[in-house]
């Protein structure tokens, strides 16, 4: 260009020629030079002006989160980018790069279901040697303001045990396992905290018996549980009554209207009956126990096709999923979805982290997988 800037026609089937005489470099060439910008022609439009970096940075900073932004994704930021007459050599790869920064995008990014881990099946070996415990709530406030309620499973069986509190404390928790669990049942042999099947069952038996009398959800909780125990599982093809006690319990229908069960539980051979039902006990949990584990593979089949691994370093900077617990008051339906950042500062062999503030402060417990994500700066 012999340091002198070529002035271009806007037509760009027009050339212009520069003050030596020469033909418009624009002719041959698919970039511009005028008044000290450069410009790339267009296929789809008019000319686009180059932008070097800051200021690449600059118009994605202001089409993306100031007064024309909307927090659009990458490629569309691109676009209209490329739509408002710029261009450098990288806009879709920076356009990405600074969306996938975003802190407000990162806060407020929808929580993904897809899970995060492969699903680890965990059977009892016999009737109560393994339980699954959690605390469901809070729940509408009953009488005695009892908002909470400790739910335990075993394992095997699928029998359950629940009771309704105001507030759970250890004290609590210690002494709802020895009257429902070590007092009936024995000793386990392990109490893991992870129930979450069970804890959706029992609310969903509960919504549908409460209707508008939200409150009374303590008064129908025993029928609840009832239910449950003498309904027959897909998973073991049996009640859990029965595979707790040996055979199936009398159930109130039964007495209404006389079954031939009921019939014989009158005559003289009713104890022979119920030692032959307890003979056959071990064979009945046997089968129960394959069904059991065959049900449980292809369970993990079917999740496991769906599975996004996810996991961090130690170090790792990342996002905790928002819980009702920490939820903003008064945020309503504009509550952020991730809160943080934190740091990971340990990770357990069972998908959980160990994480800590910013300012070197451990958080209480561990974190599964599946609440947090990685945060980008």
């Amino acid at each position: 260009m012999d340091g002198q800037y070529c002035r271009i026609s806007l037509d760009r089937h027009s050339t212009r020629r520069s003050q030596t005489g020469t033909q418009n470099p624009g002719a041959s060439c698919p970039f511009h030079p005028d008044w000290g910008h450069l410009y790339k022609r267009s296929f789809t439009g008019p000319y686009l002006r180059c932008l070097r970096h800051l200021e690449a940075q600059y118009v994605l900073a202001e089409l993306h989160e100031r007064i024309c932004g909307n927090h659009s994704g990458g490629q569309s930021l691109a676009h209209r980018a490329h739509s408002q007459g710029y261009y450098w050599p990288t806009m879709k790869k920076d356009a990405a790069a600074y969306v996938k920064k975003c802190d407000k995008c990162q806060r407020y990014a929808p929580i993904p279901h897809m899970p995060s881990a492969t699903l680890k099946t965990v059977s009892g070996p016999w009737p109560f040697a393994q339980w699954g415990m959690d605390i469901v709530g809070p729940l509408p406030a009953a009488p005695a303001q009892k908002k909470f309620l400790l739910v335990a499973t075993d394992y095997f069986s699928k029998w359950v045990e629940a009771e309704a509190y105001a507030s759970i404390k250890d004290k609590d928790v210690t002494k709802f396992v020895w009257k429902n669990i070590v007092c009936c049942f024995g000793i386990p042999q392990a109490i893991i905290a992870d129930n979450e099947a069970t804890n959706k069952t029992l609310i969903i038996a509960l919504k549908k018996r409460l209707e508008q009398a939200k409150g009374k959800w303590v008064k129908e909780l025993p029928g609840v549980l009832w239910a449950y125990r003498t309904t027959p599982g897909r998973p073991t093809g049996n009640t859990p009554f029965a595979l707790a006690y040996g055979m199936e319990t009398i159930i109130p229908t039964e007495i209404g209207l006389p079954t031939v069960r009921t019939d014989a539980a009158k005559q003289d051979d009713a104890n022979a009956e119920l030692g032959r039902n307890l003979d056959w006990t071990d064979e009945v949990r046997e089968s129960a126990a394959i069904r059991m584990a065959d049900y449980q593979q292809r369970a993990s089949a079917h999740y496991n096709r769906k599975v996004k691994p996810r996991s961090f370093k130690n170090g790792t900077l990342v996002l905790r999923k928002v819980f009702e617990n920490t939820a903003e008051v008064g945020a309503g339906k504009f509550q952020v979805n991730w809160e943080g950042p934190y740091i990971v500062s340990k990770a357990s062999e069972s998908g959980a982290y160990h994480l800590q503030r910013l300012d070197g402060t451990p958080l209480l417990r561990p974190w599964n997988v599946s609440n947090l994500k990685h945060y980008y700066q």
